[in-house]
């Protein structure tokens, strides 16, 4: 059996020699090679350029791919709260409510727990909550500080007042207020992960979903 054949540097040499327009229209492979100039233990200006030319080229190549990933999430998280909102707009009684931010939080978002409170005298079974005392209501107003959402780390107490739940596994948590001219309630959602909701994450998601609750929730039928 024959040896397979190995390209020599004298058969790459005499190549480009007939070839003189090899790299014509081969911008990518130029842009790769490194050629250094004979400038003894200087570095060429040209040599030079064209280095920091390659490191501008791949600083916005990881740009552009870092754009293009953000643009995916930001696709599948559109289409996800798309199909949330339209099943919340649907819903025709508090059962339907239920089951529109419980299929989705918890298949679309994988969210370990989440609670819908509720200000007002109604009887609702969980994990929708009503809150009738003024006392209590306070109480979880002033948890935001002003603020519209927050999320974060909460002692275990006021992670079991916001969730309903005693003694909940929930380790971090995300809640923003439902307003209709005033607090109506609170939408929250907790992960067992105590790194999942950080005080720095935007909560631009769950205030758009507790804006449309808002205007949602005052025509659902009270029984």
């Amino acid at each position: 059996m024959s040896e397979s054949l190995r390209l020599t540097d004298n058969d790459v040499v005499q190549y480009l020699r007939d070839n003189p327009d090899f790299f014509t229209a081969k911008d990518d492979l130029l842009a790769g090679m490194r050629i250094p100039h004979n400038s003894g233990q200087a570095t060429s200006l040209i040599e030079r350029q064209l280095a920091v030319y390659r490191e501008r080229n791949v600083e916005l190549r990881q740009r552009l791919t870092d754009l293009l990933e953000n643009a995916r999430r930001n696709d599948k998280l559109f289409g996800k709260t798309k199909r949330l909102v339209l099943a919340l707009i649907d819903a025709k009684n508090w059962i339907d409510i239920e089951a529109a931010l419980d299929d989705s939080l918890r298949q679309d978002f994988n969210v370990d727990h989440w609670k819908l409170l509720y200000f007002s005298d109604l009887t609702l079974e969980h994990p929708l909550h009503s809150i009738s005392s003024k006392d209590k209501q306070r109480e979880i107003h002033r948890l935001f500080k002003g603020h519209r959402a927050f999320c974060g780390q909460l002692t275990d107490e006021t992670m079991d007042l916001l969730l309903d739940e005693q003694q909940s596994s929930a380790e971090s948590i995300a809640a923003a207020q439902i307003r209709n001219g005033q607090q109506t309630g609170v939408i929250c959602v907790a992960s067992d992960d105590p790194k999942f909701y950080r005080s720095s994450m935007d909560t631009l998601f769950l205030d758009y979903i507790a804006d449309v609750l808002g205007l949602i929730l005052p025509n659902i039928p009270q029984n």
